[in-house]
């Protein structure tokens, strides 16, 4: 089953050779990379080369972002755990704790504790690295359950990780019906 979930299929246009999600990332990591050393050797766009202190600061998020990523998904398979923050077992919030560590920010340890460590986004404004918080069922607002977005593929293909209680770390879309039920809100953490 979690071959299933970790392999979403992306539909292409007629003519188009097919990609699987995984491809279509592995794509897009190659042009962020290719980006940066054409920063580095002073090929760079000058508009994202200028002095503006926001975008070097946003250019520095990006990179903590994907290192905490990459952290993150060097778990998965990892089976949960309660209270765990190692290969061992993980639960939904050390996953976060742990992956955060690779960039020496500090996560609280609890999901609830976890919603307020930042800005509240809307789901249309989600970015990769942004956090998403989840209820024990749909009637529920209280939080439970913390995933961080990894990919924003399309308006109803979004990825985040997470320690699921059957699964372990995986990968889902936070589209599914099931998420969707449970979806309490999204924050952007501070750091």
């Amino acid at each position: 089953m979690a071959s299933c979930q970790s392999s979403q299929p992306v539909f292409s246009k007629r003519g188009d050779t097919y990609k699987s999600a995984r491809e279509i990332a592995e794509e897009k990591r190659q042009a962020r990379k290719a980006r940066k050393l054409a920063r580095k050797s002073g090929k760079a766009d000058p508009t994202l080369a200028s002095k503006d202190r926001t975008s070097r600061t946003r250019m520095r998020a990006s990179g903590d972002i994907e290192k905490v990523i990459k952290t993150a998904r060097s778990f998965t398979g990892v089976p949960y755990r309660w209270g765990g923050t190692t290969r061992v077992g993980m639960d939904c919030s050390g996953l976060l704790c742990t992956s955060f560590q690779s960039i020496d920010v500090k996560l609280p340890r609890t999901s609830e504790e976890q919603s307020r460590f930042g800005k509240e986004v809307k789901i249309k404004n989600l970015q990769e690295g942004d956090l998403v918080f989840f209820g024990a069922n749909k009637y529920s607002n209280q939080i439970t359950h913390v995933g961080m977005v990894t990919e924003v593929i399309d308006d109803t293909n979004i990825r985040f990780i997470h320690a699921s209680t059957t699964l372990g770390v995986i990968e889902n879309n936070l589209f599914s019906e099931h998420y969707q039920k449970i979806f309490i809100k999204a924050i952007r953490p501070a750091i």
